[in-house]
């Protein structure tokens, strides 16, 4: 018995050993990676005084807005706070939380069933900007896979890293540049590297949705109670999303927006279909939109938007 307790202790030892190795993030850059660019758009954010406009959400809000333009047409200060879905509802909705102030406007455009994220960029945007510590969820023991995905994502990352590098020793293949990067963003916090660049054959994450009942109505009703207590304005918009993959998903999404407009606290100020445009008009993924349809996207969202900013 004796035998077997040290034989299981060194396995879980030389086990976790393993895990720790694979799953270190070898690509880590606070100074330049995606997610470290939270610390250049608070630094915006905080350079105003008076009432300021923010825009949050995931990718399709970080590729997909002109902020300058919006700026320049209702006469306010704007931040476009979006980064990535992947840093999760959860972790946006405390980030609005520590950094708005009374006068300010929020417009929420959270993805399609945008679910609690990968813990895992949380803590890369924190290592880059300390504040971030704070909208960092207290991971419980039923939050054990949310842990165990971050280690998986992580390994999937570390596998792509190898294999680049690897490449690049053995065949001299050279990978094209990526746009993940903090130099991607201008000054307002948009996206702008994929602009100019052709876009993919194929864009990903054309999925079917199975209807649920989505559990950020009760998460962004908190904050909006937050909001009105302290005289903050909060308001939700639908995502950008390409016409195939809401043909797929139009009923589902009609369920969604029936839950919103029965259930949620803060004013709905636009439809699912007002910004769907032809799959050719996003760069990689269904969220991400390419120049000409961001344009369109920019100038329908000034027009929606406005009537709200001259409260």
């Amino acid at each position: 018995m004796k035998k077997f307790l040290v034989s299981v202790i060194i396995f879980s030892v030389i086990l976790g050993g393993l895990v720790t190795l694979l799953s270190a993030n070898y690509a880590k850059s606070a100074e330049g990676n995606f997610v470290s660019a939270i610390r250049l758009k608070h630094e915006r954010l905080n350079s105003f005084k008076g009432p300021r406009v923010m825009f949050a959400g995931g990718s399709n809000v970080a590729y997909g807005i002109d902020s300058r333009e919006i700026e320049d047409s209702i006469k306010l200060p704007v931040t476009n706070l979006a980064i990535h879905a992947g840093l999760g509802l959860d972790f946006m909705l405390s980030e609005l939380k520590h950094s708005a102030r009374r006068g300010d406007y929020i417009f929420l455009s959270p993805e399609y069933y945008l679910d609690e994220g990968r813990y895992k960029l949380d803590e890369e945007a924190a290592d880059s900007y300390p504040e971030a510590k704070h909208y960092l969820k207290n991971l419980a023991i039923n939050d054990f896979p949310i842990f165990v995905d971050g280690i998986i994502e992580q390994m999937k990352t570390n596998k792509d890293v190898l294999f680049d590098k690897l490449s690049k020793k053995m065949f001299g293949a050279k990978k094209e540049t990526t746009i993940a990067s903090i130099t991607s963003f201008n000054e307002y916090g948009d996206v702008v590297a994929h602009l100019n660049r052709p876009a993919p054959a194929t864009i990903k994450d054309k999925k079917a949705f199975e209807y649920r009942y989505w559990d950020g109505i009760q998460k962004i009703n908190a904050l909006a109670q937050y909001a009105k207590d302290n005289g903050i304005h909060l308001y939700f918009v639908f995502p950008t999303y390409s016409r195939n993959a809401y043909t797929i998903n139009k009923a589902v999404i009609k369920r969604y927006q029936n839950d919103l407009a029965t259930n949620l606290q803060i004013p709905v100020i636009n439809a699912p279909e007002d910004f769907v445009y032809d799959d050719s008009e996003y760069y990689d993924t269904v969220y991400h939109l390419r120049k000409n349809a961001r344009e369109l996207r920019t100038q329908k969202l000034i027009s929606i938007i406005k009537p709200y900013t001259m409260l």
